[in-house]
């Protein structure tokens, strides 16, 4: 396994490049560019503020913040599963032709989408820092949880990208997934609401750890009351099951790998 890692480092420069043109395909022909990452997060925290605080009231105090913070990371995820999963079979032409690591396919995805969640990131920062919000207290959790994460996006994008090459039904599968998925995360709403019977459920998925590490790194700080740090028992599971599934999804692909050229 190594080597391959040696091997996808060998090739990084195609990486690099692929990443690049995910970016510059996705703003093409836009006026603003990169600034629209950097402008999404705030645009919709204004909207959501007006929603839920003078349309619909939840009883969350500052409810945009409260969904903003967990709906990030949720996206980041989303949109590399959404967008990957005919990374492979989209790029017929080039895997034909030349021999690379196929894995930089989906991971130029995951990485394009990355440098975006990074850019909305730095605008909630800006956002709650105007809102004079401490979220610098746990701050220092972040880089770990976006590890965590990193190894749970590669893995799910790998799985889908490369059963995509052998069971075209999969692209169409993956978006009622994602939907049940959403609606089985804590995002729109807090995990204290789930009935406690459930909870293990919603705590075996690791995204709901995940959202929870962010909305304790980026709401929770101000609203203490509302603050629900997962236990540690809850934190390795959703640690272990991440890495489990960057193997499994890395060995998967690595194995149907040869198959992708007559199939596509």
């Amino acid at each position: 396994m190594i080597s391959k890692f040696r091997e996808l480092f060998k090739y990084r420069n195609l990486l690099i490049n692929l990443t690049k043109k995910e970016l510059k395909v996705k703003y093409r022909g836009s006026i603003l560019g990169f600034f629209w990452s950097l402008l999404n997060p705030i645009l919709m925290t204004l909207v959501y503020s007006f929603v839920f605080s003078v349309v619909m009231r939840t009883g969350i105090k500052e409810f945009a913040v409260f969904l903003i913070s967990a709906l990030l990371p949720w996206n980041f995820l989303a949109n590399s599963i959404n967008l990957g999963v005919g990374s492979v079979v989209g790029n017929s032409a080039l895997v034909k032709k030349i021999y690379f690591p196929r894995e930089i396919l989906p991971l130029s995805i995951i990485f394009s989408n990355f440098v975006n969640f990074m850019l909305e990131l730095v605008a909630l920062l800006i956002f709650l820092a105007v809102m004079r919000y401490p979220f610098y207290k746990i701050l220092y959790y972040l880089p770990l949880v976006i590890i965590v994460q990193i190894f749970l996006v590669v893995g799910m994008t790998l799985i889908v990208s490369s059963l995509n090459v052998v069971f075209r039904d999969i692209q169409h599968l993956v978006t009622i997934f994602m939907l049940v998925w959403f609606f089985g995360t804590p995002i729109i709403y807090p995990i204290s609401m789930v009935p406690k019977n459930f909870q293990i459920l919603f705590i075996a998925n690791p995204m709901s750890v995940i959202t929870i590490f962010y909305r304790n790194m980026f709401y929770s700080v101000k609203f203490p009351e509302l603050m629900l740090f997962p236990s540690l028992r809850s934190i390795l599971v959703a640690v272990a099951v991440s890495i489990l599934i960057f193997f499994a999804g890395y060995f998967l692909f690595k194995r149907l790998e040869p198959r992708f050229a007559e199939e596509i």
